[in-house]
């Protein structure tokens, strides 16, 4: 009886054991370095606030100093005033009768240490956005997690050459800082 006993609670001990789930394994952190940003207005906010909400991530630590890091994120955004949203249909444009309606972009590329592009992204607000710094800022952070955890990063077919290419044309100016980027690199 007593045996019979022991091989219960031997045998419930091996299944909490089999059916506990292990702990998550932890992946590589990466360590990175936030440029400071290279366009216009806003710029220096963008850039707090994505250095604030990459903070929030454990799978990256913010390194201060470009040597240290293991990538490099740069880039450069910019927010301005499309216009003012008033209930009062007599109000026009006019600033002090309306909330303003933001506009913006915040465009950013992670480097590896050699400086090769790895990954690139490009968001611009949503509508109504209440604080479009801390809106754009987001939604970049969460996409350089996705690319720094699921490897899009990190994981690159080896350099083959390829031709040259030259593109010639005109277009807009306001995606003209990021396509200007996009072409030195």
């Amino acid at each position: 009886m007593n045996n019979r006993l022991k091989m219960k609670w031997l045998a419930a001990l091996i299944f909490c054991m089999v059916a506990a789930p292990l702990p998550a394994a932890q992946g590589e952190v990466k360590r990175l370095y936030v440029e400071p940003f290279t366009t216009k207005a806003g710029s220096v906010k963008l850039r707090e606030d994505l250095i604030a909400e990459l903070r929030k991530v454990r799978s990256i630590s913010l390194v201060t100093d470009e040597s240290r890091a293991d990538e490099i994120l740069g880039g450069g955004g910019e927010i301005w005033v499309k216009g003012y949203r008033s209930l009062n249909p007599r109000s026009g444009t006019s600033p002090s009768n309306g909330t303003p309606v933001y506009g913006g972009f915040l465009s950013v590329e992670l480097r590896d240490a050699k400086g090769e592009t790895l990954w690139s992204d490009l968001v611009t607000p949503p509508a109504g956005s209440e604080d479009v710094s801390k809106d754009l800022a987001k939604r970049i952070a969460k996409h350089v997690v996705e690319a720094v955890e699921h490897g899009v990063a990190s994981t690159r077919p080896p350099p083959e050459t390829q031709p040259s290419t030259i593109l010639k044309g005109a277009g807009a100016t306001l995606p003209f800082p990021v396509y200007s980027k996009w072409f030195a690199n």
